[in-house]
């Protein structure tokens, strides 16, 4: 009788554990695949159509920017969409991004993209060069970003005046 109870004890605690995992795990995944939507919303309205109210919404005031072409806070992805919509002259836009995947894990996002770059052997063409953006997501925003930028002869800002 003991060892039937000791048993039955041990199961129950195993299936409520496996039940607790997988309602943690199903849990983790639907936060990660919202994370996904608000990143591809945000880059929609902010990259593709340089929209100031999808900056306003998708954007943290405070935003870290970890691209050195790109101001820090709000105020720089303001002002990289101005750019956008308005190049100075001399700035040449780069190739539109076409999105491949999106892959998060917690409240980080990759996305990974193609975009045409310049072919350095053969001038005046291009190659699709691939590459990605890391975001951070805190309480619906984008908190921080990453990507695989160096540093442009030309940062995307204004010139000081």
């Amino acid at each position: 009788m003991k060892v039937s109870l000791l048993l039955g004890a041990l199961v129950l605690v195993a299936v409520t554990a496996a039940i607790s995992w997988w309602l943690a795990l199903n849990h983790e995944r639907k936060r990660e695949q919202a994370n996904i939507a608000l990143v591809l919303d945000m880059w929609d309205g902010v990259i593709n159509r340089a929209d100031r109210d999808a900056v306003m919404k998708y954007i943290s005031e405070d935003y870290i920017q970890h691209n050195p072409n790109v101001r820090q806070g709000r105020e720089g992805v303001l002002e990289l969409i101005s750019l956008i919509k308005d190049l100075p002259p001399g700035m040449v836009p780069p190739g539109k991004k076409t999105f491949k995947k999106a892959l998060a894990q917690g409240d980080h996002v990759v996305i990974i993209w193609t975009q045409p770059q310049p072919d350095p052997h053969n001038p005046g063409e291009t190659y699709p060069g691939e590459a990605f953006d890391m975001f951070r997501i805190e309480k619906g925003q984008v908190v921080e970003h990453w990507d695989d930028t160096r540093k442009a002869l030309r940062p995307w800002r204004r010139e000081e005046s």
